[in-house]
């Protein structure tokens, strides 16, 4: 979605966009990065250059290896006090579905795996939660009138919310 423009695009509404896993903002490339394009647009071969970074076996591998991250009951029940702190925010219409709570603890699993763990932990959960969730909720008018958004609003119950503490 471009923000700026919305002649021709349109808002999703809230059951198809608690359908998409993450939102994030790529922003705008650095300066290197901009010449850098500037360098290799026009450049027919540039395609042709391409290679693969992984199989398709190694995608399978991947994403099984995320099915075997272990989440433990009491991180099992902070997902769960973060979406009932979110049914309740009064800034919010709409908090998170019981779908959003399963692709929170998807993203937490892949997130541990990516640092080679075979557990999750709750700097997982507080690392993806703004992405997962964000997009998710349906900010009250009059709280978007002071400002809040869907990822302020995440931040508040990330700081509300009773981390579990470790055994």
């Amino acid at each position: 979605q471009n923000p700026i423009e919305q002649e021709g695009t349109y808002r999703l509404p809230e059951s198809q966009l608690d359908r998409f896993l993450m939102r994030l903002s790529l922003g705008y490339p650095d300066r290197a990065a901009e010449l850098s394009i500037l360098d290799g647009f026009g450049a027919a071969e540039a395609v042709t250059q391409l290679h693969p970074v992984v199989t398709a076996s190694e995608v399978r591998a991947l994403a099984k290896a995320v099915r075997t991250v272990h989440l433990a009951a009491p991180l099992k029940s902070y997902l769960v006090d973060i979406a009932e702190a979110s049914r309740r925010h009064p800034g919010l219409a709409l908090g998170v579905s019981p779908r959003a709570t399963l692709q929170l603890a998807k993203a937490v699993r892949a997130r541990a795996a990516s640092r080679g763990r075979e557990y999750a932990t709750p700097d997982d959960v507080k690392d993806v939660a703004p992405h997962v969730l964000g997009h998710r909720f349906v900010v009250r008018g009059e709280a978007a009138g002071r400002g809040l958004t869907g990822n302020g609003v995440v931040g508040e119950i990330l700081d509300r919310v009773r981390v579990p503490e470790a055994r």
